[in-house]
């Protein structure tokens, strides 16, 4: 039995034991939730929102301290590499629409066993080689990749994990890698069959790993100074205030209140292009959560983008809230 059809019939009783003779008043019915809005959630105001530009592409991770050599037949060894957007970026840099992996192959060789020096006139220390793929040949039904160290050139930019990356016609069988040997040495000379190089590209700072989609939760300042860094409370203080002061920056408000309010973060993962954004659609206190809904917003078609990876952001600002905050993310969207 419903709650209004319940509230009659006992309304209906009393009358009759009280020997009313008037009609039992009709219960009220419980307001309707709003449309894509579940019964019992209470809809949180947006204070202040901004795009966040400060999400890395990349992640900052220690590369191998060794040398690696890779022969790259399929799409999905290469984004095991370097993520899932990988094939597009080598395309680029080897200044081709696409690698079809169907005709092709790609060959590898990184080399992070070499220190990082000073370079002349300053800057970031660089390591003193670079890696080059010298012959590619076919000996004995075998595909040898012969590869050196020569010294960084002054057009080179600064190495510090240096990996060369060469295409060439498709190879179904064995691939060995041999380094020259140093001071341009030469070893015995082995016939061999040539194989033509179609494109290279030097990367300095050998295959990265794209940083994911991410969400955070700023609810004090003092979240915002890792707690590892040890330095002077006036250093630490100088740090903080920078941080606030960036996000306030990004939210287009003079100040924030940690007293009474809180900062949502979303990101949407690494993209092929710029011209992407993340839009946090709305914000739902539900029982005793925060449900943060967001969506990505792809270019609109036909629009000028330019063509280097990027990872867009969003943070909003809204009243605090204790508990815990749940993120979901909505269909895609075009601008």
């Amino acid at each position: 039995m419903t709650r209004v059809a319940l509230a009659g019939v006992l309304l209906g009783a009393w009358s009759v034991l009280a020997g009313a003779a008037k009609e039992a008043p009709a219960a009220k019915a419980a307001p309707a939730a709003e449309p894509g809005r579940a019964a019992g959630s209470k809809k949180v105001k947006v204070l202040a929102r901004g795009t966040w530009p400060f999400v890395p592409v990349y992640e900052q991770t220690a590369l191998p301290r060794q040398q690696q050599q890779w022969a790259l037949r399929r799409a999905r060894q290469l984004i095991a590499l370097a993520g899932p957007h990988a094939p597009e970026a080598v395309a680029r840099a080897l200044r081709l629409k696409a690698v079809d992996f169907k005709k092709h192959l790609l060959l590898a060789v990184a080399d992070g066993t070499l220190p990082l020096v000073g370079v002349s006139g300053g800057g970031p220390p660089s390591a003193p080689n670079r890696v080059a793929i010298r012959r590619v040949e076919v000996r004995d039904q075998v595909l040898v990749v012969t590869w050196s160290r020569p010294p960084r050139r002054k057009q080179d930019p600064i190495l510090t994990h240096p990996l060369e990356v060469v295409l060439v016609p498709r190879f179904a069988g064995e691939v060995r890698f041999e380094q020259a040997p140093p001071d341009g040495k030469e070893g015995p000379k082995i016939a061999g069959k040539a194989v033509r190089v179609l494109a290279r590209a030097l990367f300095p700072d050998g295959w990265k790993t794209e940083v994911p989609a991410i969400q955070w939760v700023v609810r004090s300042a003092e979240e915002l100074v890792d707690p590892r860094i040890k330095a002077s409370d006036e250093v630490i203080e100088r740090m903080r205030q920078a941080q606030v002061a960036r996000y306030a920056r990004a939210l287009k408000v003079p100040a924030i209140d940690f007293e009474t309010q809180m900062i949502l973060g979303v990101s949407g993962g690494v993209q092929n292009s710029d011209g992407y954004r993340v839009e946090v659609t709305r914000v739902v206190e539900r029982g005793r959560n925060l449900v943060v809904y967001w969506r990505l917003r792809a270019p609109a078609p036909g629009g000028t983008v330019n063509a280097t990876p990027s990872h867009p952001a969003e943070v909003v600002l809204v009243k605090q809230f204790a508990g815990p905050v749940k993120f979901r993310q909505e269909a895609a969207a075009k601008d």
